[in-house]
């Protein structure tokens, strides 16, 4: 599917992005990845390079040689970090990698961005992530919210909303040339899902994958990753692709009848 392909996967050591990597590359593609904890193995090429920074996502830009078709932007960091580092790594770094290695991917390539369903809302905050994402000094940037609590006591879902709002800019950007998508995982089983946990409620994760029955697999989400970089997508372009086993519609459905009740 992807033979003769160069892509670049971030967060490709662990996790969601190491199963989009190894499923990259298990339907013929080079891989490029990138992460600052480096893999026992890796097939493909592998830089080792921190993006919670200007100068790391310059350093990791600078490794990546000639003409690629995609980049699959996996990597990312919980909520339980300090939010100057969730914003950084989750939105600023994101955001500048993308523009920085835009010029070398090829025509009809892609960029695929992981969102998260904590992100539904995202719509309702549009001016103040507008702001967020379009102030290109990171310290600028990170100031500028810094005093919102917010922000900074939910900087992971303001993150992945800013991830929602960057995907549209990115494709609205690029129409023609390439196409810029985003995936929404629900709770996936990842290194790093007792963070998630911590973050966001005990009882609010378990209780979800209780009732789906499991928790998403990296696997379920690779797929989808993969997919929206293939042909058959090519019509798919400014999207987000929740995958949540059905969460987001239970709720939805749930706080309609309670209103109608």
């Amino acid at each position: 599917m992807f033979a003769g392909q160069r892509i670049v996967v971030t967060g490709a050591a662990s996790g969601i992005g190491a199963a989009a990597a190894a499923a990259f590359s298990a339907s013929g593609a080079e891989v490029i990845g990138v992460d600052r904890n480096e893999p026992e193995s890796f097939n493909g090429e592998f830089i080792r390079a921190d993006l919670s920074s200007p100068q790391g996502v310059s350093a990791a830009a600078g490794q990546v040689r000639g003409t690629i078709h995609g980049l699959a932007n996996i990597a990312g960091v919980p909520g339980t970090a300090p939010f100057e580092l969730v914003l950084g790594v989750n939105v600023l770094g994101l955001r500048d990698l993308s523009e920085a290695l835009l010029p070398q991917i090829a025509d009809g390539g892609f960029i695929t961005n992981l969102a998260s369903s904590v992100a539904a809302g995202w719509a309702e905050r549009k001016p103040q992530l507008a702001s967020f994402v379009s102030t290109a000094d990171w310290a600028e940037a990170l100031a500028a919210v810094q005093g919102d609590p917010e922000v900074t006591q939910n900087s992971y879902r303001f993150s992945k909303e800013a991830v929602r709002l960057l995907t549209e800019l990115q494709a609205s950007r690029n129409l023609g040339r390439i196409r810029v998508n985003s995936v929404s995982p629900g709770p996936v089983e990842t290194p790093i899902l007792a963070d998630f946990k911590r973050d966001h409620g005990v009882d609010k994760v378990e209780g979800a994958v209780a009732l789906l029955g499991r928790a998403g697999s990296v696997q379920d989400i690779a797929a989808v990753v993969t997919f929206l970089a293939s042909a058959p997508a090519g019509w798919i372009n400014g999207t987000d692709i929740r995958v949540d086993g059905g969460l987001a519609a239970h709720r939805g459905s749930q706080q309609l009848l309670a209103v109608s009740s």
